[in-house]
C-alpha cells in the first residue's frame, strides 16, 4: 500500500469544514420544511376535506386537529434540537447549557413571585411577563459567552 501524496493530503481540513458548512445549510433547509409542513399541512388538509364535504365555513377548529397539529410540531421541535446537540462541540453545547439554565432559575424563582405580585397587585398575568425576563436572560447570558469568547 503507497502511502496518499502530499498534495491530495493538502486542503482537507478547508474540505471538512465545507462539508459541515453544508451539512448544517441542508439540515436547516429539513427543520424549516419540517417544521413548516406540520405547521400548515394538517389545517391546509382539513380545509380542503370540509371543502369536499361541503362545510366550508366551519367556525371554530376541532380540538384533535390542534393537539395533532401540536404534537407534530413539538416532534419537530425535538428532533431539531437532538440533531443540533449531537452536531454541536463541547463549547457550544457548554453554552447551550448556560443558556437554558438560566431560563430555568429564572422561570423557576420567578413563577411564584410573580404570583404572588399578581394577588397583591391584583393584576393581570405577570407569567406572560417574566417569560420573556427568562428568555431575556437566557440571550444575555449566552450573547455574554459569545461576546467574552
Amino acid at each position: 500500500m503507497t502511502p496518499a501524496p502530499i498534495a491530495a493530503e493538502a486542503g482537507w481540513g478547508e474540505a471538512r469544514m465545507r462539508d459541515r458548512r453544508r451539512r448544517r445549510v441542508r439540515r436547516a433547509a429539513a427543520i424549516i420544511v419540517a417544521a413548516t409542513v406540520s405547521m400548515i399541512a394538517l389545517p391546509f388538509l382539513a380545509g380542503v376535506a370540509d371543502g369536499f364535504l361541503g362545510r366550508p365555513h366551519r367556525v371554530s377548529v376541532p380540538a384533535t386537529e390542534v393537539v395533532a397539529t401540536t404534537i407534530t410540531f413539538a416532534i419537530v421541535v425535538l428532533g431539531a434540537g437532538i440533531w443540533g446537540w449531537r452536531e454541536a462541540d463541547e463549547v457550544q453545547r457548554r453554552d447551550a447549557l448556560s443558556m437554558w439554565a438560566t431560563i430555568g432559575v429564572v422561570g423557576f424563582i420567578g413563577h411564584p413571585l410573580a404570583e404572588q405580585m399578581e394577588r397583591a397587585m391584583d393584576s393581570g398575568s405577570l407569567a406572560d411577563a417574566l417569560w420573556w425576563v427568562s428568555l431575556a436572560a437566557g440571550l444575555a447570558v449566552f450573547a455574554w459567552r459569545k461576546a467574552r469568547g
